[in-house]
């Protein structure tokens, strides 16, 4: 018999952070802000009891490594024997910043408790979606924000049970734009210089934006965090300037693509000169069983 359960969740772009170094990958992550995205990562899990116990992971139809997601399955799963399949949607591209090894993480948690039936607490299924991008080393501050939707204030690092967010019901319609290759977390995370660089920046605008968290503030503290770390590159910054004539746009953390709202006519046009462009707007409920 195959049982089956199904979970979406939201997209997440980071304007601005901090890395908060720990042992503990549940402890460990980072300061920051950031927005949920409409369009994030559906996933169906199906288990059937099996003598041998094995995971397969589709995304967008074909087979994938999904190192995060695999190892996701493998944590829920335990010593269960099971075959499972993981079979995930995304329309997002991946090492752009839009958050997409979190929501598949916490989408596949969900996922995969709801066809076990195994009530794990939400919370253990969203630390170990968590704890699980940490050690992998593609992410440190998507999972808990995207898990809960809207715009966040990370003012603790880490997994439920250690983090602080404050989320804030925000309505706003957004375009994202892909301008670049793609930034794998890892290689700047693994970059000293540039780690220093967002730490001496980044931990004073998450101050300052819990002053006064406005979705303006947010786009107007990330243009600052992105030219100031030096992470946004003169092809991302000549975007994010040109945007100004028709509304707000920041670099999405990390990746060479920008987050925009405003007159989505006139960006459009204005982005479709750069590269691939998607329309979505903010999640406010976060990830959830479908």
């Amino acid at each position: 018999m195959v049982s089956e359960g199904e979970a979406f969740c939201p997209g997440h772009v980071t304007a601005f952070f901090e890395v908060r170094e720990d042992p503990d990958p549940r402890k460990k992550g980072s300061r920051g802000a950031g927005l949920c995205l409409s369009l994030g990562v559906r996933t169906v899990a199906r288990v059937r009891d099996d003598s041998r116990a094995s995971i397969d992971v589709i995304v967008n139809g074909r087979r994938q490594r999904a190192d995060v997601t695999r190892r996701v399955a493998e944590k829920i799963l335990g010593d269960r024997s099971c075959e499972v399949k993981i079979l995930s949607e995304t329309s997002l591209p991946v090492s752009q910043g839009f958050g997409v090894s979190a929501a598949a993480a916490v989408s596949t948690a969900l996922a995969l408790d709801d066809a076990l039936g195994a009530k794990i607490p939400r919370d253990e299924l969203v630390a170990v979606a968590h704890e699980t991008e940490v050690e992998c080393g593609t992410g440190l501050g998507d999972v808990v924000p995207a898990s809960i939707g809207g715009m966040d204030l990370r003012l603790k690092p880490g997994a439920p049970g250690y983090a602080e967010v404050r989320t804030f019901p925000v309505e706003a319609e957004l375009l994202l734009a892909v301008i670049g290759a793609e930034m794998p977390t890892k290689t700047v995370l693994r970059d000293s210089k540039k780690v220093a660089a967002i730490n001496r920046i980044g931990g004073a605008l998450v101050d300052e934006f819990s002053e006064n968290p406005t979705l303006e503030r947010l786009f107007e503290l990330g243009v600052r965090f992105a030219e100031g770390t030096g992470l946004a590159d003169k092809r991302v910054l000549e975007v994010i300037r040109a945007s100004r004539m028709f509304g707000r746009a920041t670099m999405a953390m990390l990746g060479h693509s920008v987050v925009a709202t405003g007159n989505r006519q006139q960006l459009a046009t204005l982005y479709l000169k750069f590269g691939t462009l998607q329309r979505c707007e903010v999640d406010n409920r976060g990830a959830r069983v479908l």
